[in-house]
């Protein structure tokens, strides 16, 4: 038994581990060395980087068992700046200086079982001092568990509790122990990591890991030696590595690797002391930032009197900067914000006593402070403001900057709160405005750094939202909500809910605007706390009795705060119910955008809107304009982690007929974070009433009183209350309002004011006269932007890893411009006077922005800096010098400048990747090596074979060289330099301007590192530069300056006559015209284009006998292939029957050949060719033989068009005719229905195979060509082009008029030569053919180049245009028309483009614009079918199948695109075709008045025919008026009462209706009488046949029309009222939309509140709704019996088990008292029950009862006539 026992314990002894806890003998001391460097760059080699490198010998011994000192001997910094790893690490003297005076004194620490617990070392050591040696006790830091050899878990080390993972291996024979640790710096519990200018940047909850830029890891490998002391480190090794990739690209990555060694050299048998220096405590292993922020990354600055510092900054900026910007001046702009910031405020306000009397100082200085984003620096702008010292302006800009750029921690928010309350603010509301929004963005900034915000950063916001509550002031309530939305803190949501309906009561009083405003600001708040804001908002968006706008805005906050499935079907239930189809549109619109949202944060909401969208019904998504909608667009790119997304909210009000409110916003998304860019929102309210005020006293016509009483008759009734005028806007960036701007009634009527008045009258017209008289001068020199982003980590050396991103951009206009008026400008000038006047100006103006960009990785601290920058700037300068003379009552403007003396580079952009080192013992002196070398070694691909002979090898280069093509044929060069590897990209582009002495050049230098790896990282890496540049060019003569001269009305002939008369005086002596027609066709040399054209025409027309000769004097390539002989004589090439649609077609001709021939059919389509049916029939019979499938080609690209094949000579001769006229229909199927291609392949409900019938083609006939002296049974019609060139219209407009305007460009020459360009417009707008030509031609002789466009109007039906261009107008040329017919029997327009010939380099940029096409037609959701269709044309039909619903057919050259029933904006006119022959001239408004014609359909028409009534809002129902009842049928329910229509039964029939209007001051009477209408105006009888009444007062009109009376009141709101005893019809303004009133509705698109009763509320059925706007009369006085009253349910209910009485809660018509019904109708009510046993009555509860509660429905009969044989009267 004892043996058993002896070997379990030696089993278990050795079982157990070794103590591998790693400590230090007590009495010993250990030498270690140590070896640390960091190295920033790219990952591959060869390229540059930069770096630093720390050895030193550190020692190591004991003074207690858990406490040691540290002494760290002999340091040695080194740096590098080179070629890794060609070239060395260099020794740095000075840094090495500087970190040895901190070195030499020890530090302590304390270490047990592996643990380093807190570090101690000497008073006042630097914190890059300490923060080395936590890097070099990093090493030391290990934690050993004694049962696991593998193991994870979170261990603090230098960069905060991190995720490690250990190994550890153990060698027992020698005692030795090897652990490795592994630290995941992506996964930390605790990270250490500071950051600037990210406050608005929001993490995304989804796939944070995966999305990160920045990642990293660190390694560590650890040797331990056991003994009987205990176990000791031998060796430690670390590497790390950050990576940053800016697109997320995999390989696309800049790298920092930081590697440490620890050696022990020697154990020394020495106790260590205790040192005699006092010593302070510095925390434990994390990293320690600094309190102050570290210099910026880009430069070096001496802090050491720091005011000297900053006065030489000043001057340096503002001598160096006053003619340009200087190249530094980013950089001396970013210094002086880095002396700001160390600067204290005393500081401040003594340089500020040196320049406060220097304007250009002063803004420098202010804008540097402003920059600082620093306590001291808010100190002293608020010590500015307090004293009074700055003007309006620099105020405003000062504070702006101050507060959104400043740190925002405890020191900084009561600086920012008292700057905010201090009086010169408050007395100002745009400061107060700006301050406000600043101070309250620095809450929520400090606050994002805060676990509970503090609730006296919050109070001053707060106090403000209570003052303005108690007092009732909007304008401060909108400025709280938006202060409060700034901050975004949970803590203000109660103050919110003041504002909103859902738990105050008093907010009824509160405007629509305001609530929306209240909404607005819980946005912020629901990021933090996102289940609150849910829950306020759901209830408003489904309570149906607030503002349609205000649920919309609630429904949009809601889909922000992301909200789950549960809730979204909630909404989407709401809108299943909702009667408000604003409100319905809007959630449906807002649902389906993010449903098709692909940005990754949004993918669980889009995928829950998708599934709620199966909830709705689709209808409301064809719902029109007038309803409220959300429309997004956005990409993401999952390759490079980024997106963006764009969303607009456009919501309507009933009351308006656009939208009422517009609100767009951008959100970016890079690598798991999200960021709102900008958004702007634009609110309009009760706007219409302020542009159609009328100036007519409403209120004061005797009507407006009776219809005030006919009001108080209908029960209810209330006028719409009105709307306060209110125009008001906001912008935002990054999520923070910067800005708002509310114009209302006041502001509106002082600006009117101001534009009205005189100029004495007015200071700000009198300042703006009197600067013109004495001319405007000065320079001005701005920063205006300053982006600073910063983030940085810490290494496992201890140096900080910082990425930065610095923008800067300066603005910079020097002004001098000088005028004079003729006649001058005296202090009562109007505007009206400048049309009489000549202004002469005198201008030297130079603009310039320069943007400066610089990223930066690496190593910054006080003391070094060694980084990777990539820098990039841009400076645009556009000096506009001119003189300029307008002379506005002769309609001629002439300017003068100055040709181009030297180079003048208008964008310069740069763009450079360096290695840069810099340390402060060297200041001024940086080593800066780019990143991508000189000799950096190519890619395999690009180096060229070498063969061994020389002669060999420079015959290869020369054939290589030549058998590259050339992309770009004008005047531009790349060239690829292969010098020893590095790739350069050189491109020049110039356009020579030789009249003007000038050339305008594009140059572009690149050198990239896209040989290694072609990602975006690497293109960036390298060298590029971009110019955009004026240079002078070499001419004859040199050019004195350039002029422009603009000549308009009857003085541009004789103006263009004088230029060219005064070049060539000569030629007026000899000129042997003597009309101004004539010289003007010579010198715009006219008559050449037309005989050119004239010339090819003839030459065409001569040879159409042969096909074969026709095509050969056609221009073709005679080696191309002819037509076979056995075509016969008589068939002619336009006799195709090819089919486009058959899949065996091969291009049978040359594409040279192919263009000329194309080009000859287009410039004569109806050359005469006509061929006879048997010919016809017999080329068609023979189709499928090869020989005339060849000949098909050629006719195919002569006539542009091709048709299918037809069986029968009947189908044949039409597609000739087709083919005749080119500009009908070139590809569609045959009429024949057996022999269609289309039919059989794609069945018969495809629209593209619907052919397009021409309007034109069936008004104007064919008709025979003359002299074609031919015998045919078939001829031929014209083509377009035929008809356009009918004789009785002139080929040139000026053969019948003169120019209208003529502009000329020249250079005036010292040789007294003009040189450049003459534009003539011709137009001829008065005939009933409308036409405009326009030509550009050389003022030179010796230049036959021109450009010539003509457009006409042919007419009603038909228009078209043409553009040529080349030598006299016939190289090149694109035409186009426009024509309407009937496309598958629906109305439709065809537009045509064709393009004969085009330049190259034009067919090159279409060529790529086209490859997008398919793509682009499938996101818009177009079908697409492959087909071969004309070579070079492009048709567009679009056929319109309902009022809002088109089909669309694209036909491109070898594809058709298609789309049925998409949906239009807007409803558009659908009416009866009127022949062109009845349209009076001039025939172009059909083509002009087509957007009135668009409004006039969008006016709301309601209608009364027999019993059916059809209201504004389109609704149709049926409805008989009892008889001698007037009802109201359309009234203006504004509080101006303009007008009231009443209707009832004529006396005559049942059928027939009568009329009364009540509008201004006049009472009209319309009834029937023996057939005709009968007209009384204030009782007073008009003749009955034509009538023609013109009131004296306000425009009101009535006249006859048909068999009826048309009534036009267009200042009254009534665009038309038309009644004949049967219809009526009347068509109010657009300005009415939800101002009106009675059975025709209230115009405001709420079809699903269309019975809508005086009471407000909506009628059950069509039958109460009518009954409602019964006009009640007093008892036997008026002929109308019946009245409404309250009745009683006759049955008792069981209403929850109790026996109930019921009262109506709506009035029924009953006949008066003592009159009994005749005729009833059954209606249905909502009742009110009571207990069947309480006392009440009908009569105790009538005047309430509207106000109950509806318990149930039930129907009762209505009586709708009466039998009054005993009334009372009494009643």
């Amino acid at each position: 038994m004892r043996g058993i026992i002896l070997a379990l314990a030696l089993t278990l002894v050795g079982s157990q581990k070794f103590d591998i806890d790693p400590g230090f003998s007590s009495r010993k001391s250990h030498l270690y060395s140590y070896e640390g460097w960091v190295l920033n760059g790219l990952q591959e080699k060869s390229l540059a980087k930069a770096g630093v490198r720390l050895s030193s010998k550190v020692e190591i011994s004991a003074l207690s068992d858990s406490t040691y000192l540290l002494k760290i001997r002999s340091p040695q910094f080194e740096e590098f700046n080179g070629i890794w790893p060609r070239d060395p690490f260099t020794r740095s003297s000075k840094i090495t200086q500087v970190f040895s005076s901190c070195f030499t004194r020890p530090f302590k620490f304390e270490y047990s079982s592996g643990r380093i617990g807190n570090i101690y070392g000497p008073e006042d050591c630097p914190d890059v001092c300490v923060n080395i040696v936590r890097g070099l006790l990093n090493m030391l830091q290990i934690t050993v568990k004694k049962s696991q050899n593998v193991y994870e878990l979170q261990e603090a080390g230098i960069g905060g509790v991190c995720h490690t993972r250990y190994i550890i291996q153990e060698d027992r024979k020698n005692s030795r122990v090897s652990v490795t640790k592994t630290v995941d710096q992506n996964n930390c519990q605790e990270k250490v990591t500071k950051s600037v200018g990210m406050a608005y940047l929001y993490p995304c909850p989804v796939d944070i890991m995966k999305g990160r830029l920045i990642k990293g890891t660190a390694a560590f490998s650890y040797k331990l030696k056991q003994s009987d002391s205990g176990t000791l480190i031998t060796e430690v090794v670390s590497q790390q590595v950050y990576q940053i990739s800016p697109l997320s690209e995999p390989t696309g990555v800049a790298v920092m690797e930081a590697r440490q060694k620890l050696t022990l050299l020697e154990v020394r048998s020495e106790r260590g002391s205790a040192p005699d220096i006092s010593m302070q405590s510095y925390g434990s292993l994390r990293y320690h930032f600094s309190s102050a922020l570290t210099q910026m990354p880009l430069q070096l600055i001496k802090t050491k009197n720091p005011e000297q510092r900053i006065v030489e900054t000043l001057q340096h900026i503002v001598l160096n900067n006053q003619e340009d910007f200087h190249d530094d001046v980013p950089y001396r702009f970013l210094e002086l914000v880095q002396l700001c910031r160390i600067t204290g405020a005393d500081t401040l306000e003594s340089i500020w006593r040196q320049f406060s009397d220097k304007p250009r100082y002063r803004r420098w200085l202010l804008s540097a402070v402003s920059a600082t984003g620093t306590t001291e620096a808010l100190k002293f702008i608020k010590a500015r403001i307090r004293n009074d010292d700055l003007s309006y302006l620099q105020t405003l800009l000062s504070v702006s900057f101050a507060l959104h750029l400043t740190k925002a921690d405890e020191d900084t928010v009561p600086i920012a709160a008292d700057l905010m309350t201090s009086s010169r603010i408050q007395k100002s509301p745009m400061l107060q405005q700006v301050a406000c929004l600043g101070y309250s963005s620095v809450v929520n900034r400090y606050c994002s750094q805060t676990s509970a915000c503090p609730k006296e950063a919050l109070q001053p916001i707060h106090d403000l939202a209570d003052e303005a509550i108690s007092r009732g002031r909007e304008d401060k309530m909108k400025l709280a909500l938006k202060c409060i939305g700034n901050m975004g803190e949970p803590a203000s949501i109660k103050r919110i809910l003041k504002f909103l309906p859902a738990s105050s009561s008093s907010t009824s009083e509160i405007p629509t605007h305001i609530q929306i405003d209240a909404i607005m600001a819980l946005r912020k708040i629901a990021r933090k706390d996102p289940k609150p804001v849910q829950a306020s908002l759901i209830q408003i968006l489904a309570d149906q009795s607030l503002p349609p706008e205000v649920r919309m805005m609630a429904c949009a906050v809601i889909f922000e705060t992301r909200p789950a499935l549960p809730l979204i079907t909630t909404i989407a239930n709401v809108a299943m119910k909702e009667s408000s189809l604003q409100v319905a549109s809007f959630v449906y619109s807002h649902m389906k955008a993010l449903s098709k949202s692909r940005l990754p944060y949004m993918y669980n909401i889009s995928s829950a809107c998708n599934i709620a969208l199966k909830l709705l019904a689709p209808k409301l998504d064809r719902l029109s304009y007038r309803y409220s909608k959300v429309m997004h667009i956005g990409g993401y790119f999952d390759n490079y982690k980024v997106g963006a997304a764009g969303d607009v909210f456009v919501m309507n009000s009933p009351g308006t007929m656009f939208p009422s409110a517009i609100i767009s916003k951008m959100v970016a998304y890079s690598a798991g974070s999200v960021a709102d860019l900008v958004e702007v929102g634009v609110r309009v309210e009760g706007l219409t009433d302020v542009i159609m005020k009328r100036n007519i006293p409403f209120a004061e016509y005797p009507t407006y009183k009776k219809i005030k009483e006919i009001g108080k008759a209908l029960l209810g009734w209330k006028e719409l209350p009105t709307e306060t005028p209110l125009i008001s806007a906001y912008l935002k960036l990054f999520g923070q309002e910067l800005a708002y701007v509310n114009i209302n009634k006041e502001v509106l009527h002082q600006a009117m004011k101001t534009v009205l008045e005189p100029a004495d009258r007015n200071t700000v017209m009198k300042k703006i006269a009197s600067q013109i008289r004495n001319g405007i001068a000065g320079q001005w020199t701005q920063p205006v932007w300053l982006g600073e982003l910063r983030y940085i980590v810490p290494t496992c050396t201890g140096l900080p890893l910082e990425y930065g991103s610095y923008t800067t951009a300066l603005a910079r206009a020097a002004v001098n411009v000088d005028g004079k008026m003729t006649p001058p400008l005296t202090g009562d000038f109007k505007p009206s006077q400048l049309l009489e006047s000549t202004m002469q100006i005198r201008s030297d103006i130079n603009p310039s922005f320069y943007i400066h960009m610089v990223a930066t990785m690496g190593i910054n601290t006080d003391y070094f800096q060694h980084a990777v920058e990539i820098q990039g700037k841009v400076l645009t300068r556009v000096p506009m010098k001119f003189d300029a003379k307008i002379d506005v009552k002769l309609k001629n403007i002439k300017i003068e400048t100055n040709p181009c003396h030297e180079e003048t580079e208008i964008v310069v952009g740069r763009h450079k990747a360096f290695a840069v080192s810099r340390n402060i013992g060297e200041l001024g002196v940086e080593k800066r090596t780019s990143i991508l070398p000189e000799d950096v070694p190519s890619s395999i691909v690009e180096e060229p074979f070498k063969p061994s002979e020389r002669a060999s090898s420079e015959g290869f280069t020369m054939q290589a060289a030549d058998s590259k093509p050339r992309k770009h044929a004008y005047s531009s060069e790349e060239d690829l330099r292969h010098g020893t590897g590095r790739k350069t990209h050189k491109r020049d582009i110039c356009i020579k301007l030789h009249h003007f002495g000038c050339q305008l050049c594009f140059s572009r230098r690149s050198q990239d590192a896209t040989f290694l790896k072609n990602t975006y990282l690497h293109k960036f890496i390298g060298e590029h530069e971009a110019k955009i540049a004026l240079m002078p060019v070499q001419t004859d003569a040199d050019v004195d300056k350039i002029q422009m001269e603009i000549q308009a009305g009857s003085r541009a002939a004789s103006k263009i006559i004088h230029v060219v008369n005064s070049e060539s005086e000569e030629e007026d002596e000899t000129s042997p015209y003597e009309d101004i027609q004539a010289k003007l066709k010579k010198i715009l040399g006219i008559e050449n284009v037309f005989k050119a054209a004239n010339k090819t025409r003839h030459q065409k027309k001569q040879p159409s006998k042969k096909g074969n000769t026709m095509l050969t004097e056609l221009g073709a390539d005679p080696k191309a292939k002819k037509p076979s002989s056995s075509s016969s004589a008589s068939s002619t090439v336009s006799s195709s029957s090819s089919s486009a649609a058959s899949p065996d077609r091969k291009k049978a001709v040359g594409e040279d050949e192919n263009d000329q021939v194309k080009q000859a059919r287009n410039k004569d389509a109806s050359s005469s060719m006509s061929s006879s049916k048997s010919s016809s029939s017999s080329s068609s019979s023979g189709r499928k033989s090869p020989v005339h499938h060849s000949h098909g080609h050629h006719s195919r690209y002569l006539n542009g068009s091709s048709s299918s094949s037809s069986s029968s000579s009947k189908s044949s001769s039409h597609h000739s005719h087709r083919h005749h006229s080119g500009h009908l229909e070139g590809d569609s199927s045959s009429s024949s229905s057996s022999s269609s291609t289309y039919s059989k392949i794609w069945g018969d409900d495809e629209i593209y195979q619907y052919r397009f019938k021409s309007a034109h083609r069936q008004e104007f006939p064919k008709r025979k060509i003359p002299g074609a002296g031919r015998s045919s049974t078939y001829s031929s019609t014209r083509s377009s082009h035929a008809s356009s060139r009918a004789a009785s219209r002139p080929k040139f407009l000026g053969d019948v008029k003169t120019p209208v305007l003529a502009v000329f460009l020249h250079g005036v020459r010292n040789d007294k030569k003009i040189g450049g360009l003459q534009l003539v417009v011709y137009a001829d707008s008065d005939s009933i053919r409308p036409r405009v030509q326009v030509f550009v031609s050389n003022l030179t002789d010796s230049s036959k180049w021109k450009l010539c466009a003509d457009a006409s109007v042919l007419n009603a039906h038909k228009a078209m245009a043409y553009l040529k261009w080349g030598r006299n107008c016939q190289d090149y040329k694109i035409s186009t028309e426009l024509v309407t017919g009937r496309f598958a029997a629906h109305p439709a327009v065809q537009v045509k483009l064709e393009w004969p010939k085009v330049p190259s380099s034009v067919r090159s940029i279409a060529e790529w614009f086209y490859k997008f096409v398919p793509g682009a037609a499938f996101m818009l959701g177009f079908s697409e079918k492959m087909d071969k269709n004309p070579s070079r044309q492009a048709r567009v039909i679009v056929a319109l199948t309902s009022p809002r619903t088109c089909d669309v057919v694209v036909k491109l050259p070898d594809m058709i695109l298609y789309e049925k029933a998409m949906r239009l904006p807007l409803p558009l006119p659908v009416g009866p075709r009127i022949p062109a022959s009845e349209l009076q001239p001039p025939i172009w408004n059909v083509f002009a008045e087509a957007p009135s014609a668009v409004l006039e359909n969008l006016k709301a028409c309601c209608s009364v025919s027999h019993n059916k009534i059809t209201t504004f809002n389109e609704v149709q129902f049926n409805y008989t008026m009892p008889a001698n009842c007037y009802h109201v049928l359309a009234q203006d329910c504004s509080s101006d009462l303009k007008f009231l229509v009443m209707m009832r039964n004529a006396e005559e029939a049942m059928s027939l209706k009568a009329i009364d209007i009540k509008l201004g001051s006049h009472e009209i009477d319309m009834y029937p009488v023996n057939g005709q209408v009968k007209l009384l105006v204030d009782g007073v009888e008009s003749p009955t046949t034509n009538v023609s009444y013109i009131s004296a007062g306000a425009p009101l009109w009535i006249h006859s029309e048909k068999q009826g009376l048309v009534l036009v009141a267009p200042a009254y709101g009534i665009e038309k009222l038309y009644f004949d005893g049967y219809t009526f019809r009347i068509q109010v303004a657009l300005w009415m939309a939800g101002k009106m009133c009675g059975m025709c509705g209230k115009y405001d698109a709420e079809c699903e509140q269309e019975y809508r009763m005086p009471n407000g509320y909506v009628a059950k059925d069509a039958v109460s709704f009518g009954h409602s706007w019964i006009l009640e009369e007093k008892p036997c006085t008026g002929a109308c019996k019946l009245r409404r009253s309250f009745v009683k349910l006759e049955k008792t209910v069981q209403l929850a088990g109790v026996e109930s009485k019921c009262y109506s809660t709506e009035p029924v018509l009953r006949c008066m008292k003592g009159c009994s019904a005749t005729k009833t109708t059954p209606v249905t009510v909502g009742f009110h029950c009571l207990p069947a046993d309480s006392a009440t009555s009908l009569t105790d509860k009538q005047t309430k009862l509207d106000q109950k509660s509806e318990d149930m429905q039930d129907t009762v009969e209505a009586h709708v006539a009466c039998s009054c044989e005993n009334e009372d009267c009494s009643a």
